[in-house]
Order: structure tokens, then C-alpha cells, then sequence
């Protein structure tokens, strides 16, 4: 059963809203059951499992952000955290770098956290998957977590991004760089999250 076979014809759901806002691209890559297993005992909620099965790794909206397989990006993720810790999964990404992540606190109780990795800061996006997924259909989250205008303006000037990568900024932001479409350039993900780590 897909994840939206549960829901009436005709009233729009926000899993529904979430898809028509981030349209899936024509090139996701089907997760292994060894990631599906792995995630599953690390205790990340079952809804994202759904998504992950239903259209698989890659960008949606054009890479505004992307669904990404958690083992890609563990080595950097971790580093940014100070430590190895499996209730923290990361398993969405935004265009420009930043990690979303399943945060699992033990007896039931999990949020959805933000790491930004070009300001420093973790911030909680949501308490519940579903309360997530509203915040990402949220248009002033687009323009302000997403950064909407700024994507458009670097996706015309360099294309769209391959899975693997993310527009950054060059010269940082923490470095003098400032949030224009002049200081963007476009590369690997997990290598520029591991440069700007090296920076602090």
C-alpha cells in the first residue's frame, strides 16, 4: 500500500500538498532493505520509511531539497554533531546544504531537527513527521529555510543540481560571503559540509 492509498479522492492531504509543492525527480534511487532495516531500528518513524520506499533517494523540487540516503552523509553529519550517535539520522537535505534529521529521544518520543550548517545553529523543525511535512509546505518556510529566491536565481545560473550536490556559498558565509546569487557556486554535498566544519 503507497502512502497515500489511505486517504479519501477528494480531499488534498498534506502528504499530497508536499508532492505537488516538490515535484519527485524522473531519477530517484530505491533505498536498499539494509537501509530501510537500518533506519528502522534506529527507530525513525515509519512515514518517512513510506517516503523513502514509495519514491526512493534524490531530488524533489528540483533539489530545493532531496531526500538523501542516510549512509552518505553520516561521516559528515557526525562530525558536525562531535559525536557518533544513531538516534540522530539525517534524511533530507536542503538545496544549499542543510540537514534535517530524525532525533529519536527514547519511549516513543522523536522530533525532526534542523542543522544549518551556514550559520551554526540546530534548531527543532517539528515534533511529529506530519507536523513536519505541514512546515515544509508552508510557504514562509520555502522563502526562509529554503531559500526560495536565492535557489531560483542559482538553479538559472547554474543548472540543476545532480543528487549529489548543493549550491554554496564561496567565499562562506562565516568567512565574509553573503546570501547572493553572485557568492554561489554549485558542488559535492558531503565534501563542502565537511570544508565548512574545517572553518570554525
Amino acid at each position: 500500500m503507497g502512502i497515500f492509498d489511505s486517504f479519501k479522492k477528494n480531499k488534498k492531504t498534506v502528504w499530497e500538498k508536499f508532492i505537488e509543492k516538490y515535484k519527485p525527480g524522473s531519477d530517484l534511487v530505491e533505498p536498499s532493505k539494509h537501509i530501510l532495516d537500518a533506519c528502522r531500528s534506529a527507530g525513525v518513524d515509519e512515514r518517512i520509511l513510506r517516503l523513502m520506499e514509495d519514491y526512493g533517494f534524490g531530488n524533489f523540487g528540483d533539489g530545493i531539497i532531496k531526500l538523501i540516503n542516510p549512509e552518505d552523509y553520516m561521516d559528515s553529519f557526525y562530525k558536525w554533531l562531535g559525536k557518533e550517535d544513531y538516534s540522530r539520522i539525517p534524511f533530507m537535505m536542503t538545496a544549499f546544504g542543510d540537514i534535517f534529521y530524525f532525533r529519536n529521544l527514547g519511549e516513543g518520543e522523536y522530533d525532526i531537527s534542523f542543522l544549518d550548517i551556514h550559520y551554526r545553529n540546530i534548531s527543532v523543525a517539528a515534533y511529529t513527521v506530519h507536523e513536519f511535512i505541514e512546515y515544509l509546505v508552508d510557504s514562509e518556510i520555502g522563502e526562509s529555510i529554503l531559500r526560495r529566491t536565492l535557489f531560483d536565481e542559482a538553479k538559472n545560473k547554474l543548472g540543476i543540481l545532480k543528487a549529489n550536490e548543493i549550491y554554496f556559498f564561496a567565499p562562506a558565509l562565516v568567512t565574509g560571503g553573503a546570501e547572493d546569487i553572485k557568492y554561489i557556486d554549485k558542488g559535492d554535498a558531503a565534501i563542502h559540509q565537511w570544508i565548512l566544519f574545517d572553518w570554525q
